[in-house]
């Protein structure tokens, strides 16, 4: 038969559970941390090995340790500046087994089946990417009241949030450098502030804001900028995955078709100008495109229209961009963007050039207006110099050869064709200019 358990004596109490031990207080104390790391007196560790130039601080980085892995055994993290030390946290060094697709045994720094420890060392830690001593120990416990094996490392910790400051510093520099190399002589600084608009910097050849170049300076800087990051951080480059490069090249590519495309729709041809040059219809020297009146309107309108396509390229390349800086630098080489997402790019690229092609423009219609001008005038040319069978001295010579109806018809389409030039080029053509050449 069972018997109840005899109740505790009285003025007794049952003591509480012992509370678990931190196997890091067991080993070093913060206290003690500087005497013993300092003292050599403790067995030296395996070697430490990281992928990277400079530890950065605010995430985690995997450090190498040259020592197999064993189950059970905590390795522990401190940092001497100097003239003062500090002992990371346990949860903030974390250890685990090298496996084959670690970057540190990709990179032939560690076998498989030794030892990475992840650290997680606060931005509070780096300043001006200053050099310190890491040290990584473990304890023999349970025995042991201080650390079994130590292992040193003289590194650099790079800071993030001087990192991310560089960076935007440098972007900004960047871009107010595009705008100072693309100023006008007679800049004052408000007309310099103004022209800092995006829409004006990736102005094209018609002085109207090009999407295609936006997007390919965006994009550009963008990578730029996570690269210069990257850099900062750890000190090394690292390879661009094959959407990026891609993403840059349907970019570039767009960009580069759209301004020959603009060059082709948008220049006069050649005799076309020569005969214009010798009317002194447009001026010699060649004039500067002036994109101050260029504005956000321009990267969503063609022709003064809204065009859809241009603003969903738009959108989706502001889309690709923010995913771009959300993946951060350790993704540069693995950042994939969908199939999807680089085809609706491409496909907006495709339609926004090809709209270019099959939209008429000003200059389109003046290059075919100014080709009917210059056969009228040399129908008139041949006409006087048959009537007379010679070369005619002047106008007021040939005009009686010629007809004074041809002569004003001539006058009248002349007249046409200094309104489209005007409204294509803003340029007014004097009347004393519509003359024809028959000299």
């Amino acid at each position: 038969m069972a018997q109840n358990p005899a109740p505790p004596a009285v003025g007794t109490e049952t003591p509480p559970p012992a509370a678990p031990s931190d196997p890091q207080k067991q080993c070093v104390k913060p206290g003690e941390f500087a005497v013993e790391l300092r003292s050599g007196r403790n067995p030296v560790g395996a070697p430490i090995v990281f992928a990277t130039n400079f530890l950065p601080t605010n995430q985690r980085v995997d450090v190498g340790v040259r020592a197999p892995f064993v189950d059970g055994v905590r390795y522990f993290a401190g940092i001497d500046y100097g003239d003062e030390t500090y002992l990371l946290k346990r949860q903030d060094a974390v250890t685990h087994r090298a496996t084959e697709s670690d970057p540190l045994v990709l990179k032939h720094l560690l076998e498989p089946d030794q030892t990475i420890v992840t650290l997680n060392m606060g931005d509070d830690l780096a300043w001006y990417w200053s050099r310190v001593d890491l040290y990584l120990y473990t304890c023999n416990n349970p025995v042991g009241q201080s650390p079994w094996r130590v292992s040193s490392l003289s590194v650099r910790l790079s800071p993030y949030l001087l990192s991310i400051f560089a960076v935007i510093a440098e972007v900004l520099i960047l871009y107010l450098w595009i705008a100072f190399a693309l100023r006008k002589r007679d800049h004052t600084f408000v007309s310099f502030f103004r022209a800092l608009n995006p829409a004006k910097v990736s102005a094209g050849p018609d002085g109207k804001g090009s999407l295609s170049t936006f997007q390919t300076l965006a994009f550009t800087l963008a990578v730029a900028a996570l690269i210069t990051l990257l850099l900062l951080q750890t000190g090394a480059l690292v390879d661009l995955s094959g959407s990026i490069l891609t993403l840059l090249g349907i970019s570039g590519i767009g960009a580069t078709i759209a301004k020959g495309t603009d060059g082709q729709r948008n220049t006069l041809s050649t005799d076309n100008r020569a005969w214009l040059l010798r009317r002194n219809w447009v001026p010699m020297a060649k004039t500067v495109v002036d994109p101050s009146n260029a504005t956000w309107r321009d990267f969503f309108t063609t022709d003064g229209a809204f065009d859809v396509y241009r603003y969903q390229s738009f959108i989706f390349g502001l889309v690709v961009i923010g995913g771009l800086i959300a993946a951060g630098v350790s993704q540069l080489s693995t950042f994939v963007v969908p199939n999807t997402i680089l085809g609706i790019v491409g496909l907006s690229q495709v339609v926004y050039i090809g709209g270019k092609l099959v939209t008429p423009t000003n200059i389109s219609d003046l290059n075919s207006a100014v080709a009917g001008l210059r056969s009228d005038e040399q129908k008139l040319k041949a006409t006087a110099v048959a009537k007379k069978q010679g070369q005619v001295a002047s106008l007021a010579e040939a005009i009686p050869l010629m007809g004074q109806d041809a002569y004003d018809a001539y006058r009248q389409k002349a007249r046409d064709v200094a309104a489209i030039f005007t409204d294509a080029t803003g340029l007014v053509v004097a009347d004393a200019l519509l003359e024809p050449i028959v000299t």
